[in-house]
């Protein structure tokens, strides 16, 4: 009787919070990107100052992405995702206030902490939610993650010449906290439970004793996100600065990007009852990376006074890096779940203190190739070439 009470939620209910919690939250964490070339002339900062600066979210991530697994493991994720749901409201509702490179490094920090934090714990309750809940699926729920991302992407562009970015990505800080913390409230019944006895915990030091590196997948998912990262910081400085539209057409080729990485992700399911995973993942990986190469070079050869043409093939190339990255992040994580019998928190964060400290890295040496070589579009095939190298890696995800 008592487990019967306690099991409210109805799996229909359960699927659409989790698909809300997902969008919902996207639309906070990515509603400042379109607006990047502002933020930076704000600062009054370089690419490479800028790109550097951007890059520092990865302190926190490591140390959330570290810590957070057992954190979930030991306390339960309604605790952990709601503390984290207000710290990164707060840090989002400052960091568009401030002209401060220093204040804006601890909120940069902050929020690096508060949103691996929030994806570890969310990926941990869906990993168990499968279990309950028929058709779900950590692609589609990162196609809503996509979805909120476009959302968010198109308000951004619309109303970037009409609403100052305080008051949009404040205002929106406040009513994405309120909204988020009310779905938390409502699946409370099937939330991740603390583990109650103490042969259940999973001590701190475990966490150093059982810390294993799967490189396969480790590597496979740097490489197939990296050009993710690097469309949410470039895209509309590229179109803004190298193109020279204005900066409610500058979002438009990360819009293109995430309609792309949409409906690869929703797609997902079908693709997989047609093709075995490896081969989808290796030929995703080619053409994405390819094409947006391809798209790239012939952008910039397109002369300055013929905006509206390289508008349009910068599109297609961020299409096709849309498309190209649609399916990785979901395919490796749920890889990488399946070949470890640690719990899926922990398994989450493990791959992210390997793969954070890179992506700074990377982050850094992507803004400082733009700033050096004078050429962002130089700059961004970095990215484009690791989308490439991840076709060596599709083995890895190959189900048995």
């Amino acid at each position: 009787m008592r487990s019967f009470k306690m099991n409210t939620v109805k799996p229909k209910t359960e699927f659409n919070l989790l698909q809300a919690l997902f969008g919902v939250y996207a639309m906070l964490i990515m509603s400042w990107i379109p607006r990047f070339p502002e933020i930076k002339a704000n600062l009054g900062l370089s690419n490479g100052q800028f790109g550097t600066l951007i890059s520092t979210g990865s302190f926190g991530a490591v140390a959330s992405l570290f810590l957070t697994g057992h954190m979930v493991h030991k306390y339960g994720v309604k605790r952990v995702i709601l503390a984290n749901i207000w710290l990164m409201g707060f840090a989002y509702f400052f960091i568009v206030r401030t002209e401060s490179s220093g204040i804006f490094l601890i909120c940069n920090i902050a929020i690096g902490w508060s949103t691996s934090a929030y994806h570890i714990s969310i990926n941990a309750q869906s990993f168990n939610a499968m279990e309950r809940v028929k058709d779900l699926t950590i692609a589609r729920l990162h196609g809503m993650w996509a979805l909120g991302t476009l959302t968010t992407a198109i308000i951004s562009g619309l109303i970037v010449n009409l609403i100052t970015i305080s008051w949009h990505v404040g205002g929106l800080a406040v009513v994405v906290t309120l909204a988020l913390t009310a779905m938390v409230q409502r699946l409370t019944p099937v939330l991740v439970k603390a583990n109650e006895h103490d042969d259940a915990h999973l001590p701190l030091k475990t966490l150093f004793t059982s810390f294993r590196v799967d490189w396969l997948i480790s590597g496979g998912l740097l490489c197939a996100v990296f050009l993710e990262f690097c469309t949410g910081d470039w895209s509309a400085i590229f179109a803004k600065e190298r193109i020279g539209v204005s900066s409610g057409l500058a979002a438009l080729p990360y819009v293109v990007f995430m309609i792309a990485m949409i409906t690869g992700r929703l797609s997902a399911s079908t693709l997989a009852k047609r093709f075995r995973v490896h081969n989808t993942i290796r030929l995703f990986a080619l053409l994405g990376g390819g094409g947006f190469l391809t798209f790239l070079t012939i952008t910039v050869q397109i002369p300055a006074e013929h905006k509206n043409l390289a508008l349009l093939t910068s599109c297609v190339a961020f299409g096709f890096a849309g498309m190209g990255s649609s399916l990785m992040a979901p395919t490796f994580y749920t890889a990488a779940n399946r070949r470890s019998s640690l719990p899926s928190a922990v398994v989450v964060g493990q791959m992210g203190v390997i793969n954070m400290p890179s992506v700074f890295i990377l982050k850094a040496v992507v803004a400082w190739t733009a700033q050096f070589s004078g050429s962002l579009a130089i700059a961004l095939t970095i990215p484009a070439l690791m989308l490439i190298a991840t076709a060596f890696f599709a083995h890895a995800v190959k189900e048995e």
